[in-house]
């Protein structure tokens, strides 16, 4: 007689926990999904490239169509200064290389796709769950405490909360937390309209550096007249609190924003004056943890890696997190062995993502104008190359073998 699978608990239902209960659900593994928000998040984040690598993911868990319907294949990156100077123009990985290609989507609709996904397959997702603590009973299992004073027992207690995750909190209290890297993010969403037709072409994602700070913008959604996605990155020694973001007003943000990038090539300012909305933050990193887990419980995602988003990948990251724990947890002699196999296979390829993310947030640093002059002239040699090795690395992902 066959034994009954595992049972799993999943706290936070961001991208890394509802991608895992799918899989896990599929192979008959026992889940329940546990997430903090008292409802599906409609209007969070702005938007996020689905790199080759993590359409692969999308592809095993047969969303592939899905993501076609809500997204924009991306097939090229435009690289320029903050005066219009095309510095370098890179294919966005290729089918040909990859399998699969890149695409841009709103947050808020890919994290609701996962959801709708994860209701079709009958996997309970549980809301207003916030957690506080675990207990682990001398006979086995686990049992997750939530703020509201419910709690829920299953075998194994999966960590996917993301970068200020309370379950790293809990099972790690001395450890390092993410680290605020120097930059503020700020975007938002316009219309079509305000494109002007020499950038309307919707696969190329552009980049634009300037003597301070970054911007860029792409279109993020499957017809002519959806919307394009904006962000840009402000250089700040300050970390803002959340009282100080939330006080300033969309347009004391949008004030600070046309102030960095006055005077940059169309349409940058024409894009933040129309943006209704601006979104707002800090970027943070976690460069490195000591454990992810125990026997018991195990982080995944930004839980355990939190990744600045300058190379695009952080999204991806979570995905490839998914596939591989559940294929590892599918061949494994035990799931705390799958968990210490999950850590050591997963660890040397997101910390070396974290440290290019870096090393690429430190381009967007202020420059003198001779500061500039250089780094354009390395983005010019350097970004060709890149396309042909850094993508290589970064695109490929071929699960366990």
């Amino acid at each position: 007689m066959e034994l009954a699978r595992p049972n799993f608990i999943i706290v936070g239902s961001g991208i890394s926990g509802p991608s895992l209960a799918l899989f896990l659900k599929r192979a008959g593994y026992g889940v329940r999904l546990m997430e903090s928000y008292s409802r599906p998040a409609e209007d969070i984040g702005g938007a996020l490239q689905i790199s080759p690598n993590g359409m692969k993911v999308m592809r095993e868990l047969d969303l592939t169509s899905e993501m076609l319907k809500i997204g924009t294949l991306s097939d090229e990156m435009i690289f320029r200064n903050h005066i219009g100077k095309i510095l370098a123009m890179i294919p966005n990985g290729s089918v040909s290389q990859f399998g699969e290609s890149a695409i841009v989507v709103s947050r808020a609709r890919f994290h609701l796709l996962l959801l709708e996904a994860a209701e079709k397959e009958g996997i309970q997702i549980e809301y207003g769950k916030k957690f506080s603590d675990a207990e682990f009973p001398l006979d086995g299992g686990v049992i997750a405490k939530f703020e509201d004073g419910s709690s829920a027992e299953a075998d194994f207690l999966i960590g996917a909360d993301g970068n200020h995750s309370k379950v790293r909190n809990f099972l790690f209290p001395n450890f390092p937390k993410p680290e605020y890297t120097g930059i503020l993010n700020a975007g938002g969403f316009v219309s079509a309209d305000v494109i002007p037709e020499k950038y309307s072409k919707r696969g190329p994602i552009h980049f634009t550096f300037g003597p301070e700070g970054f911007f860029g913008f792409a279109a993020c959604g499957n017809t002519e007249d959806t919307s394009w996605m904006w962000w840009s990155n402000i250089p700040s020694e300050k970390e803002l609190t959340r009282e100080e973001i939330y006080s300033m007003s969309d347009e004391s943000w949008r004030n600070k924003i046309l102030e960095i990038h006055k005077g940059w090539h169309d349409p940058i300012e024409r894009i933040i004056q129309a943006s209704p909305t601006i979104l707002k933050g800090n970027v943070h990193d976690l460069r490195s943890l000591p454990k992810w887990g125990n026997d018991k419980v195990l982080l995944i995602g930004d839980a355990a890696h939190v990744m600045s988003p300058h190379t695009g990948q952080g999204a991806s990251m979570a995905l490839e997190d998914s596939h591989t724990l559940y294929s590892l947890l599918e061949r494994s002699a035990s799931v705390p062995e799958a968990f210490r196999d999950f850590e050591i296979i997963r660890r040397p390829r997101v910390e070396r993502i974290i440290e290019e993310s870096r090393r690429n947030g430190n381009r967007k640093k202020k420059l003198s104008p001779i500061g500039c002059w250089i780094r354009d002239r390395i983005l010019t040699l350097a970004l060709p190359s890149f396309a042909k090795k850094g993508q290589d690395w970064m695109y490929r992902y071929e699960g366990i073998k």
